[in-house]
C-alpha cells in the first residue's frame, strides 16, 4: 500500500511540474525592449490553452518572407471577446503590436490585433 501511495504521490508531482513550465510569466519569455509591428497575413490559428497562437507571413525589410508565432491571451478571453474559430482566419490580413521574444526568434506576444482595414480585433487592458 505504500508503495502505491508513493508512486501515486511521485506521479502527481511530476504532471504538476510538467504544467507549472507549460506556463510560463511574459517577462521570461519577452522582451518589453524589443517593441515590434507586424503586420502579416494569417497562416494559422491555434485555440489552445493556455495561449492562443496566431501565426502569420510578413515581409522583411529585404522583402524575403518570415513567419511569426504570435502569442495572445487565453482562448476563454478571447471568446468572452466575441473571438469564435473564425474570428481570424488564414488569408486574413492583419496588423499586430506587440514584443519580441528575449531569444531572437520571430515569436512575438501581442498587446493588440487589427485586421488591415483598421478594425481593432483585441488589445491587452495593460496597453490602455
Amino acid at each position: 500500500m505504500r508503495q502505491v501511495l508513493l508512486a501515486s504521490l511521485c506521479a502527481a508531482s511530476l504532471l504538476g511540474a510538467a504544467a507549472a513550465q507549460a506556463h510560463h510569466s511574459f517577462s521570461a519569455e519577452f522582451d518589453v525592449n524589443r517593441p515590434l509591428k507586424l503586420t502579416g497575413t494569417v497562416t494559422r490559428v491555434e485555440m489552445v490553452n493556455p495561449h492562443a497562437w496566431l501565426y502569420i507571413e510578413t515581409k522583411d525589410a529585404k522583402g524575403a518572407a518570415q513567419t511569426w508565432a504570435v502569442e495572445l491571451v487565453g482562448i476563454n478571453d478571447l471568446l468572452r471577446l466575441g473571438w469564435g474559430r473564425n474570428k481570424v482566419k488564414p488569408g486574413d490580413t492583419i496588423k499586430v503590436d506587440g514584443f519580441g521574444a528575449r531569444n531572437g526568434t520571430n515569436t512575438a506576444n501581442a498587446i493588440s490585433v487589427s485586421m488591415a482595414t483598421g478594425e481593432l480585433l483585441w488589445e491587452s487592458k495593460q496597453r490602455k
